[in-house]
Order: structure tokens, then sequence, then C-alpha cells
């Protein structure tokens, strides 16, 4: 089939299938790039090598894991539909799932915070604009579905209970009931006593006395939010009425009948970050770790911060370069291949992280090659075999290499040589059944009490001076201590992830690309909010402004060697980490909540963090067996110590 004949034609099945949605639209706009990139090629002769170059391309434009893998999956039903028009000609679809699909993690929803919208709406003077937003914001409504309201759909008064019901036609044309409280209802109400004589039965109009659209909507609230100094989009209000419910404690099954969502799991992602559960548990395990007593320094009253956009970031190229100068010694059969693969790895980081990545990456994979073509000359793939990777594995034994090294680098090894594979080069089987070395049970890595005791006095001592360095200094600090984050997150921290109204900490594309919140203690959310106060003015966004330029690792590793070095105690940024999980589960937090707090997909994980002291665990035996026997129990748990504050006096 030539390829335009194929285009027509799955053009027209789209539009079959999706005769009432924007479906077909999307998907000839995400083939059309794809069959840009492959230019004149006949379709029998796309391979996975295609999809490949593809999905690289779009990585270096900048597309996220969800635009690859909406287009893949274009690309995927457009080659399905062409084997089945034709059963007789064997046609293989070139994409391939396991080696194509983009690693996408989990964002958080992008609600809005409650004092964004209070100053939305405060501004919004016109009575259809306060109807549709509000409809957005109190009953859930996506733009679409406001702008096909028809008066008829609100017709019936509220009723005993003061809820309205409100008739909502949603994607897909499914049909759903949602209610509308008595101050939704009223603004409804408020602008049918003013909505002009119109042929047209759509409940909204424009000036022309034409029903809106969608592009309408969104243009008066983008004027809207320029009156009000905040960016809120439509799509950000129906979050924002999410998460209000969420933190209502209504189930999550009543949200998504309430949204039109026909799958849990699109409910969950919209409330994602509203838990009042875990909130709860953070707060009183906190209060038991933390006594505060706090007298915060008088400061000029100052606005109300609003959350501004989050600034996007872009890696260095020229770290790339830097780093893929590690390969110049290595042999020419082995420079492409590994040059390609960082490349590959370049794209999937975190742009923040990239530079460091690609520098540790490329030091580790230079080394180890050098290693193997020291154990034995190789002058290509067919001549690696198992016994040389044991040779060189043996070889890093004797020297003394820590068996966690050892098996970060097999790791790289073999991530490397997996992606070789995939590029078709013939790779030795048995090389991949090399086993790891053994790794014993790490020691405990958390701070003891009185360790901790030790550095946070040093920390008040070092800090108790009054000036903007030595606020930036306790603020980070008492961040680590007290919300358990890794050190590439505290540094990628923007003024946008920071809601102090709501208490959180928004942590974005972190590790394991699941983003979550992360909750402030009272004392946190106060120190935070003097903080700001100091933050020297700049264009940056990054929350940490060490005067003109932001915060850097090396300065909160130095910092926090320089203090265990006044107080004998090792302390690193991940060690605090250990030392928060440690403290939570030892004061009451369950496992799951914690996995939450840290940002762990697996419970074991949490594990090998938090350390249960055998007190502990003799304190919940005796609070089961009370219940059980009727045994005395002491009052568990207690305070453990107090955290000094540096900031003592009125200024």
């Amino acid at each position: 089939m030539e390829t335009e004949q194929a285009i027509k034609q799955f053009e027209s099945y789209l539009y079959r299938r999706y005769s009432d949605r924007s479906t077909p639209k999307h998907y000839m706009s995400d083939l059309g790039i794809f069959l840009r990139h492959v230019g004149a090629k006949p379709l029998v002769q796309i391979t996975v090598h295609d999809i490949d170059g593809f999905v690289a391309s779009g990585q270096e434009q900048g597309w996220r894991p969800t635009t690859v893998n909406r287009r893949l999956a274009t690309v995927r039903s457009f080659f399905d539909y062409l084997a089945s028009e034709e059963p007789e000609h064997y046609l293989v679809n070139p994409v391939r799932w396991r080696r194509h699909k983009a690693k996408e993690g989990q964002a958080l929803p992008r609600d809005a915070s409650e004092e964004e919208v209070s100053r939305l709406l405060a501004v919004i003077d016109d009575p259809r604009d306060a109807a549709i937003f509000g409809l957005m914001v109190g009953a859930g409504l996506r733009v679409g579905e406001v702008i096909d309201l028809r008066v008829a759909h609100l017709t019936a008064p509220p009723e005993a209970d003061g809820l309205a019901r409100l008739r909502v036609l949603g994607k897909g044309r499914k049909e759903r009931i949602v209610w509308v409280t008595p101050l939704t209802y009223g603004k409804v109400c408020g602008w049918l006593g003013v909505r002009p004589a119109s042929q047209s039965d759509h409940l909204f109009l424009n000036q022309h006395q034409r029903p809106l659209s969608q592009a309408g909507v969104e243009h008066r609230l983008k004027q809207h939010c320029q009156r009000a100094g905040v960016q809120v989009s439509c799509h950000q209000l129906r979050h924002t009425f999410a998460r209000r419910l969420a933190e209502q404690r209504m189930p999550v099954e009543g949200i998504g009948k309430l949204l039109g969502h026909s799958q849990i799991a699109t409910t969950q992602r919209y409330i994602a970050g509203a838990d009042p559960d875990l909130r709860e548990a953070f707060e009183q395990a906190m209060t038991s770790v933390e006594q505060v007593a706090m007298t915060v320094p008088a400061v000029a009253p100052t606005a109300p911060m609003v959350r501004p956009p989050r600034q996007t970031e872009q890696a260095d190229p020229a770290h790339l370069t830097a780093a893929l100068a590690h390969f110049a010694a290595l042999p020419a059969w082995l420079q492409e291949p590994l040059a390609a693969y960082l490349r590959r790895s370049w794209r999937q980081w975190k742009p923040s992280l990239a530079g460091e990545h690609a520098q540790r990456s490329a030091r580790r994979l230079s080394a180890i090659w050098q290693g193997l073509l020291t154990c034995r000359a190789l002058t290509g793939w067919p001549d690696l075999q198992r016994q040389d990777v044991s040779l060189w594995l043996q070889r890093r034994q004797e020297a003394g290499i820590a068996i966690s090294s050892q098996r970060q680098e097999l790791s790289q090894l073999m991530s490397f040589l997996h992606f070789v594979v995939d590029q078709d080069q013939p790779v030795n089987s048995q090389v991949f059944r090399i086993a790891y070395p053994e790794a014993p049970e790490p020691l405990p890595r958390h701070l003891t009490d009185a360790e901790f005791q030790n550095l946070l006095q040093t920390v008040g001592h070092a800090t108790a001076a009054r000036t903007p360095e030595a606020l930036l200094t306790w603020a980070w600090f008492s961040t680590l201590i007290a919300t358990g984050l890794r050190i590439n997150e505290l540094l990628d921290l923007r003024l946008a992830d920071l809601d102090l109204a709501g208490a959180r900490l928004f942590i974005r594309q972190p590790k394991n690309r699941q983003d979550r919140v992360v909750f402030l203690t009272p004392s946190l959310r106060t120190l935070l909010q003097h903080y700001l106060t100091q933050r020297p003015a700049s264009s940056d966004d990054h929350l940490w402004q060490f005067g003109a330029t932001k915060l850097n690792a090396n300065q909160v590793r130095y910092q926090l060697r320089r203090w265990g070095q006044d107080c004998n105690v090792h302390v690193t940024p991940h060690r605090l980490r250990h030392t928060f999980a440690t403290q939570l589960i030892n004061h009451g937090l369950p496992l799951t909540f914690l996995a939450k707090l840290l940002g762990h997909t697996s419970s074991q994980m949490t594990l090998h963090y938090a350390r249960l002291y055998d007190s502990t665990v003799a304190d919940h035996f005796q609070a089961a067996m009370a219940a059980i026997e009727g045994i005395a129990v002491s009052n568990w748990p207690m305070p453990a110590y107090e955290i000094p504050i540096p900031i003592r006096d009125s200024v």
C-alpha cells in the first residue's frame, strides 16, 4: 500500500471510530511528525532503528516522556491498522515498547493553592465569568463541559440539603450528574439574571450572543489572572476541586464519579499529594520528635507569597562534550557505542543532574573498559567472553574495592551491554550470567539521639547570628532534617514548589520520577517564611540563593562536614535522610506513610533507611498486649529532645 493511500485510510478509520472526539486530529498530527522524520522511506522499509532515531530526535527537542509515548502509540496503531487491512502482506510493527517506551514517572497534579484561587476569584466581577470559573473550581467541570452546558441542564431548584443538580455531558459523550453548592449555584443564577436573550440554548454566551469557545474562556481566565497576579489554568481549577474533596477525606470512588472518570487510577492521579491521613500521621510523629520553643524576630509585614511559575532548566551540552572526552583513549570499536549510550542516558537524566551524572558514568565506563582490556586484548564484540568479565571482577576484589562499588560498576557494565545488544551487536549471552558479589547487611547509617543532639547544638551556635547567610544556612539544614530530602531534591527546590499556606513542599522529578509532597512542621514553615523575607532578589527561581548565585552541593557537603568535625560526628546529607526516617518510624509513623514521604516505591527500600529500635518493638508489643490482656502500658511515645532555634530576639 502506498504511503499516501495508507494515511488517508487510517484517517478515515479514526473518524469512523472517534467521530465525536478530537482523537483523530491528534493522531494525525503525531503521525505527520513521524512521517516527516523518516522522509520518503517506504513503509515496509521502516525498522526499529528508525523508531530509535525518532525517539532520540524528540528527546533532543525536549519532548516530555508522555509526549514520546503518545506519539509511539500513534505509530504503533498506524502499523497495526495496516497489518489488519492487508493480512496477506507481512508487515512488522517497528515499535517495540520495551525498547522504545520512555520512562514517564508520576507527576503531581498541578492544582492551584488556596491563596491563588482566592486572589483570582476576588478580581472576577463579571457575572458570566464568575459562574464559569466557579463551576470549574466548585464542581470540577472541564472547560469543554462548561461551554457545552445548556440552560435546561440547570433548571431544578436546590433540594432540601441545599445542593442543586447539574447534568453534564463529558468526554466521550458520557453524561453524569454533579452537585452544585449554594455558593456556586448563586453565581450561576447571578448570570442567568443578566443573560441576554438568544436563539442559542447554551448557558454561556459571548458578546455576540453566540456560544463561547474554549479559546475564549481561556483568554478570559488569562486576563483575570493578570489582574490578580497569579498564573492558573482552567484544568488547575478542576484539580483544585479534586484536591479539596480529598483533603476532606471523601472516598476516591465518589470523587471520580463527580469528575467523570471511568478509571479510579485517573482520579488517584488528580488527588496525589492530597493525603490527609499521611499529613496527620506525620504531624503526630514529628510532634513527638521535636519540641520547638521559638521566638521569631519582628519583620515588616509582607504581602502573601504567590507561587511563581516554575522555570524550566536545560542541561548544558558542554558538560556532555567534556564527559565524552573520557572515551578518547579507548579503541574505536568501543568509542561510538559508548558515546551513543551516554547520549541516550543524557536525554533521560534530570537537567540539573545531567552534567554530574555524565561525568561519573563516563569515568566509570572508561575505567571499566580499560580494566577489561588489561585482562585480555579485545578487538570487537565477538571477543568478549564471560571469563573476561569474571577476571576483571576478580581483580577488582583483589584490589580491595568495596563490594558496593563492585556491584555499581557491574550494573553499569551490564546496562551498557544490554544497550549494545539492542543495537544488534553480537554480544555473547553468557556474559549476562555473571553473578553479582554478595553484599553484606549494611550497618545502621542514622545518627543516634546523642549524636543528633550534639549536631543540632553545633549548628545552632554556628548560625546564631542574624545575618542573611546564617538564616539561609539554618533554613536549608532544618529542611534536610525535617523532610528527609535527598541533596539534589533540596537544591532543585524552586519558589513554585513552596506552598506555605498549605504547609507543603512539592518534590518534582526526583530520583525515580515519582513526584511527591512532603509536609512542613509549624517551626519549619515559620523559619522558611523568615528566610523568604531576606532571600536576595534574583531572576533565578531556585529557593536557596547564596548571594548572587544558587546554593550548590559542594557548599552543603562542606558545611556539614565542618559541623561534623566540630562535634566529632560523621555527617552527610544522606545520613540525615536515614536519621529522619529512623526518628519517624520509632515515633509511630507507619512504614507505608514513611515510604511516601521518602519517595520510595517499595517499603522494603524504606526499611534500609529506617532502623526500628528494640525498645520501640517492645513498646509496640506492650501496647498490643494491653489491648489483649489489659496489662499496664507506659506513656508512649515520648519526645526525644528539643531542637534549638537560633532566632531568639526581636530585631
